[in-house]
């Protein structure tokens, strides 16, 4: 198999003079700016956070988004960590549990806990962020991944009004102003649109949508990949492992329940992929009515996450489907820096990724705990991708 990569560093690492992110930096997502070709990144963080403790609980890891850019062409990106561009809001009581909405509705504020994996993207000329989160913060998850931790008693019994007793993940939507973003106004950058997913479902995420619309059943819908970690929790369907599913709505606001449409697009089937696939980044854009889709696999726990990519073409009245697929793993942990440290589990985990020229720049997180940059040769990719017919 052709090499594509280019290149690949780590351009950042937990910073210890900063609580919130002095233990893991990682998964971050980048967007180019189509007025001045500046890079902006969001960066997942989390340290330890002793003031909101609740009694008797172990200690919380709260994951924040931190702002970084690039003015030269990524070589070298400066970071905020005076403070979050996105913190949750880590209240406890009943009461404090609400946001409002882009519609100035009163909603549940299902990011009290934790915004983590950051995706940006265009839709429409407009520049959206997904991000998961919790409704109350997780303890130290790299040791002992049990999302109800660091939870009060209250929200684990059916008085919980949110449907988020197990502490689901819940995928949100944001519109994003960059020029804001760019001058640290963080109030006004970021405007929460609405969920994308349902707590009732349970975990549901790497999240994101395509930049067009696409005409399905007679009519121009927005159309989203997402990975649900029980598919079958959807009405219609028995996969029982998290597989890539594929949705569309006429609203944005329709998605988490009332999505018009469902399907499939890809489930586990090679042993790299023995428990989980997933989209990893955005679709990017071919011509022709074909899509660039980058996804990833894990097998388990000593193995970790690679990346693989994929073809979609659009079909008339209906869901684009996969022309081409790597079966095999294509980008793997290679460099000391992308090994294990804190975290057990290997993974290169890509979050975002942008076309630039005749390059694929690619942000994305190492072994959990750095975040890092790559450069892919995109006509190579595609050219050896073409291969691998579906």
């Amino acid at each position: 198999m052709e090499n594509i990569v280019i290149k690949r560093r780590c351009i950042l690492t937990p910073q210890e003079d900063t609580s919130w992110a002095s233990y893991m930096v990682l998964n971050p997502s980048i967007l180019i700016d189509n007025k001045n070709k500046r890079i902006h990144m969001l960066v997942r963080t989390t340290g330890p956070y002793e003031e909101k403790r609740f009694p008797e609980k172990p200690l919380p890891y709260p994951i924040f988004l931190a702002y970084g850019y690039s003015d030269d062409d990524g070589e070298n990106f400066t970071f905020d960590f005076e403070k979050p561009a996105l913190a949750p809001q880590l209240n406890f009581e009943l009461d404090d549990l609400y946001t409002k909405n882009i519609k100035g509705e009163k909603v549940p504020a299902y990011m009290n806990g934790c915004i983590e994996d950051p995706r940006m993207f265009w839709v429409e000329d407009e520049c959206y962020l997904t991000v998961a989160t919790r409704m109350f913060p997780p303890g130290p998850f790299w040791e002992h991944d049990d999302p109800q931790q660091c939870m009060p008693q209250w929200a684990k019994d059916e008085s919980n009004p949110f449907s988020t007793q197990k502490n689901p993940t819940v995928t949100l939507l944001y519109k994003v102003n960059l020029d804001a973003l760019y001058i640290k106004d963080y109030d006004k950058a970021f405007t929460y649109v609405t969920n994308l997913t349902s707590p009732e479902k349970g975990e549901d995420r790497d999240v994101f949508l395509f930049p067009e619309k696409m005409k399905i059943d007679g009519k121009m819908q927005y159309v989203m990949i997402h990975r649900p970690y029980c598919p079958y929790n959807y009405d219609g369907f028995t996969q029982k492992k998290p597989s890539i599913m594929i949705s569309c709505a006429d609203s944005l606001f329709d998605f988490a329940n009332n999505a018009n449409k469902r399907k499939i697009l890809y489930s586990p089937t090679e042993s790299w992929q023995k428990e989980k696939v997933g989209g990893s980044t955005p679709p990017v854009k071919m011509g022709n009515g074909e899509w660039l889709l980058n996804f990833h696999g894990k097998e388990d726990e000593v193995k970790g996450y690679a990346q693989s990519f994929m073809i979609l073409k659009e079909v008339d009245n209906d869901f684009p489907k996969i022309t081409h697929l790597c079966k095999e793993k294509w980008i793997t942990d290679t460099e000391d820096f992308e090994k294990p440290n804190k975290s057990k589990t290997p993974a290169v985990f890509f979050t975002d990724i942008d076309k630039n020229g005749d390059k694929l720049i690619v942000s994305y997180g190492a072994a959990d705990e750095k975040a890092c940059y790559m450069e892919l040769d995109y006509n190579k990719l595609i050219k050896e991708l073409r291969k691998h017919t579906f």
